[in-house]
């Protein structure tokens, strides 16, 4: 079955009187996106930022429906633009799926999602269910961790995926020699995919889950790996040496590079042996406790 697709581009002040017209549509789906190219990377606590210009993507599963609400969108606002488009039926998971493929990081570490088989029996093969929770490989922050944890096997150590996401970095690094890796993350969505891919890749007899209110139990680790963004990066930057044991390590990602000086300078207050990496416009950040 066809889809029917109106795009309309608006301003910011005019999304709620659109809003309100499609509120009386019979769309079955509406996705709003940056109207240019301004990216809102980091927004406070509570905040919900739009952007100046925004594109809207509303969906019908009838062209009349579409037609409709074209001609009464066109008469409310003339100033926007409008596209009507049809989308040719297609089986829509396979379309999505064929974006994502067995991804390698490092020498051995093969990322392979649902309906793949594994490429390299003797590698390490993570298997992913994604869409669940951010973290695929396919994100330059998560492959930058992905590489830094094949480069450096974590074996038999004791660590914190700090904003675990999908679980991609703690199955990864169990896998790789971890003998626990303590999961944290304010998304419930994301605890439960954690747990489910680490049970589809038989580790998950080495995860813990630890409420992100009592992080602060958490003491004497090898590691700290932390695939998040800048500004908790460096309001964390003390909580995670505390976490630490001495010669402890950090490994950290979600750095834009324009923020990386600004990471390092924050971390070398207490720790030492800083390394850093660039991928894709994003900085990974090797540091230890000093």
């Amino acid at each position: 079955m066809p889809y029917y697709e109106l795009t309309v581009h608006c301003s910011r002040d005019q999304l709620a009187a659109i809003e309100a017209t499609l509120e009386d549509s019979s769309r079955v789906a509406l996705t709003i996106k940056d109207g240019e190219d301004n990216p809102i990377y980091e927004p406070k606590p509570g905040e919900m930022p739009l952007w100046d210009w925004l594109s809207l993507t509303v969906l019908f599963m009838q062209s009349d429906q579409q037609l409709s609400t074209l001609k009464t969108l066109q008469n409310n606002h003339p100033e926007c633009e409008f596209i009507a488009t049809q989308l040719d039926d297609q089986v829509w998971e396979r379309v999505w799926m064929s974006h994502f493929k067995p991804l390698l990081f490092g020498r051995r570490t093969w990322i392979i999602p649902g309906g793949y088989d594994v490429v390299e029996a003797d590698d390490v093969n993570i298997l992913l269910d994604p869409g669940l929770a951010f973290g695929t490989g396919t994100h330059a922050t998560t492959g930058l961790c992905l590489e830094w944890l094949d480069q450096h096997p974590p074996e038999d150590h004791c660590v914190v995926d700090f904003g675990c996401g999908s679980g991609i970095l703690a199955v990864a690094a169990l896998k790789l020699g971890a003998s626990k890796v303590h999961c944290v993350d304010i998304d419930p969505q994301a605890i439960q995919a954690t747990l489910m891919n680490a049970e589809t890749n038989a580790v998950s007899a080495g995860i813990d889950v630890v409420e992100p209110e009592n992080v602060a139990q958490l003491e004497q680790l090898d590691g700290v790996i932390a695939n998040i963004l800048a500004a908790p990066l460096m309001e964390l930057e003390a909580q995670f040496a505390d976490m630490l044991k001495p010669n402890g390590y950090v490994v950290l990602s979600g750095i834009l590079k324009e923020q990386l000086d600004w990471v390092v300078e924050k971390y070398s207050q207490r720790f030492v042996d800083i390394k850093t990496k660039i991928k894709d416009d994003w900085a990974l950040v090797f540091a230890r406790k000093g």
